[in-house]
């Protein structure tokens, strides 16, 4: 069976709904009848590389969409909040950078089964949240999609070599000037005792 997937103003893909999905390792046809029976859309990825400028022709591949947006997409957590960016743009098959992703919908009560839906590209799914709920089936996006957390270390003050030579003389006065006063306490103490000293051994001048 095959499925047509074509966009307006777009070429048109021919999908065999036997082949194999190669994150899942199941057929196209499997994953569609679940979902369908349970009165699910079901969602494919049609993904556009071009190994150089000069190529005529650019090569198609197709993914189940919920996985290949794991494998794409992120979750990023920072101070800013959260956020949906580009993990990898590189084909999961062949390494090829991704020029566009191209999300189509097969409608579980269609009046046209072979034909899907085009929906939205990998843009869409960046900038709208409801698109990716519908995608990922109403399920949240943070338990589908990986989580990176980017929070920036707070910095520690470095104190530079010139306020480090203050402290250090700051520190050495002080420590002159207690010893001074140390000094000078203890000698007027030790007077008064060594003329109390003087006065009972009657020693006199």
């Amino acid at each position: 069976m095959l499925h047509i997937l074509e966009k307006e103003h777009g070429p048109r893909y021919l999908l065999d709904a036997n082949g194999v999905d190669p994150f899942t390792q199941r057929p196209f046809s499997d994953m569609m009848k679940d979902a369908h029976s349970r009165k699910h859309d079901y969602y494919l990825a049609r993904v556009q590389c071009k190994s150089t400028a000069s190529d005529a022709k650019a090569p198609y591949y197709c993914y189940d969409a919920r996985q290949l947006c794991k494998y794409v997409f992120e979750m990023v957590i920072s101070t800013e909040g959260r956020q949906i960016r580009i993990k990898n743009f590189q084909d999961p098959i062949n390494n090829e950078h991704i020029n566009e992703i191209s999300f189509f919908l097969l409608k579980y009560d269609s009046d046209t089964p072979l034909r899907a839906e085009y929906v939205g590209d990998h843009e869409k799914f960046l900038s709208n949240n409801s698109f990716r709920s519908r995608i990922f089936y109403q399920s949240g996006v943070a338990e589908e999609l990986p989580v990176n957390f980017q929070f920036t270390p707070k910095e520690i003050p470095i104190i530079n070599k010139r306020r480090f030579l203050s402290i250090i003389i700051m520190v050495i006065i002080l420590l002159v000037v207690a010893t001074l006063l140390f000094v000078f306490t203890e000698k007027g103490v030790m007077k008064p005792y060594q003329l109390h000293h003087s006065i009972n051994g009657k020693h006199y001048i």
